[in-house]
């Protein structure tokens, strides 16, 4: 399992708890306020852009939440391809290394 070390949340909450509910807010907002963006997409584009700056936890979080939003795993694929067209091939690798045991293939 692909995990972070610190719960980064949990952290601001015990130092500002009222920092940590505007950033919740703000974020919640962001996701699911209804839009022309489907929830799908607007997850595949953070999971995109988390493997970009090789941020794994972020990367497999927001892959796992577009498939259970209607993401295929090709679609993971795919985006996580694109991803490395502009950040390099890594940042493809990451991903599939944070989302495997979601992604891989049934043998």
């Amino acid at each position: 399992m692909y995990e972070c070390k610190h719960n980064w949340r949990e952290i601001i909450k015990n130092i500002d708890p009222v920092l940590e509910e505007h950033v919740t807010s703000f974020a919640s907002y962001a996701l699911a306020n209804d839009s022309e963006i489907p929830r799908k997409y607007k997850e595949l584009m953070l999971m995109v852009s988390s493997a970009s700056i090789r941020y794994g936890s972020s990367t497999r979080i927001h892959g796992c939440a577009a498939m259970q939003n209607g993401a295929t795993k090709k679609e993971v694929i795919e985006a996580l391809a694109l991803a490395s067209l502009t950040s390099g091939f890594t940042a493809f690798i990451d991903g599939i290394e944070a989302l495997g045991d979601q992604i891989t293939v049934d043998e």
